[in-house]
């Protein structure tokens, strides 16, 4: 901070004393009663402004010392402050460290997302390997198998994990809520599964009451068709995927009857990355697509929940929000 700079922060004191010095001068010689002399206004004048740029000067250097003192703090990172001296330096330091408390939060919370991104694209490059070479096999026999278009729908999935995942900080900027027929939307995602419900002849019973609701169509679309994906996974042949709305609590109800979920695992369905012991001995699973079904619900401002029983059912119940401004939850 150089002198000038200092001076030009303080035009406004210099202004004040200056103004009063000129007042009370005035005052004294306009008044009759008041015997001074002009040599005596001149001379309080004068040692007045002496002891005020005596002080001015002071609070410069003061100040300027002061600042010099901080710098090598500044170089050395956040976080750190030389101690306060007087109230309006505790205020200073107080601010400071408000701010560079929330920068760290700010940059930590950009590192770990920084970090799960890496750590999910490295887990997807790998994961995406299995299906392409099975494809490639599958090509090179020359047989029609329906193999195929399962590995196919495989990479379809993980290419849909990636694309949601990449998109999950900057949600807000790609969704559009709209009124939903979500009987309409249901069936859709159950006839581009068709397929799979052949292949495995499991039964699907489709909801008989509609309802419309608020939403974001492709992120609603890809939760629906992941608790799909989760059902179609884990139910064995012959099974039964049933899908109930509920108009009076604006509630869509996905269950089936295939092996259910340890009681263990189900506190922790929806962590990133965990795959249970299903996902470990039945099939394998990144553990990706229950998390970012998760996190979309919570964008979106809606609620999901799931409950099972081992060899008995698997339910998952998606609540939707009854009002408009409680989407994009950050």
């Amino acid at each position: 901070m150089t002198f000038k700079q200092y001076l030009y922060d303080q035009k406004w004191l210099l202004f004040t004393f200056y103004f009063i010095l000129f007042f009370i001068s005035t005052l004294i010689s306009v008044d009759p009663k008041l015997q001074v002399t002009v040599g005596s206004l001149l001379y309080m004048a004068i040692v007045s402004t002496i002891i005020f740029n005596v002080y001015f000067l002071g609070s410069y250097f003061y100040k300027k010392n002061q600042l010099e003192k901080w710098e090598p703090f500044a170089l050395d990172g956040l976080g750190t402050y030389p101690e306060a001296k007087t109230f309006e330096q505790k205020v200073y330091v107080q601010t400071l460290s408000n701010v560079s408390d929330n920068y760290l939060k700010q940059i930590q919370k950009r590192n770990e997302s920084a970090k799960e991104q890496l750590e999910f694209m490295t887990q997807w490059f790998h994961e995406i390997k299995t299906p392409i070479a099975v494809s490639r096999l599958l090509l090179e026999t020359e047989v029609e198998s329906p193999s195929l278009q399962e590995e196919i729908n495989r990479i379809e999935s993980y290419v849909e994990q990636a694309l949601y995942f990449s998109r999950l900080h900057d949600f807000n900027k790609d969704y559009v809520i709209q009124e939903i027929d979500l009987e309409k939307l249901i069936k859709e995602i159950v006839m581009a599964e068709s397929k799979t419900f052949i292949s495995k002849k499991i039964k699907v019973e489709m909801p008989k009451i509609n309802l419309t609701v608020l939403s974001d169509k492709k992120a609603l679309t890809y939760i629906i068709r992941q608790l799909l994906l989760n059902s179609l996974k884990y139910t064995n042949e012959h099974g039964e995927i049933s899908l109930t709305i509920n108009p009076k609590t604006k509630q869509l109800t996905l269950r089936d009857n295939g092996m259910g979920i340890p009681a263990e695992d189900l506190p922790r369905v929806f962590e990133k990355g965990f795959t249970g012991k299903n996902g470990r001995t039945h099939q394998r699973s990144t553990g990706m697509g229950l998390y970012l079904a998760k996190k979309t619900v919570e964008k979106l401002g809606h609620d999901i929940s799931l409950s099972s029983q081992v060899g008995i059912f698997t339910e998952a119940i998606l609540t939707f929000s009854e009002r408009e401004n409680s989407f994009y939850h950050m």
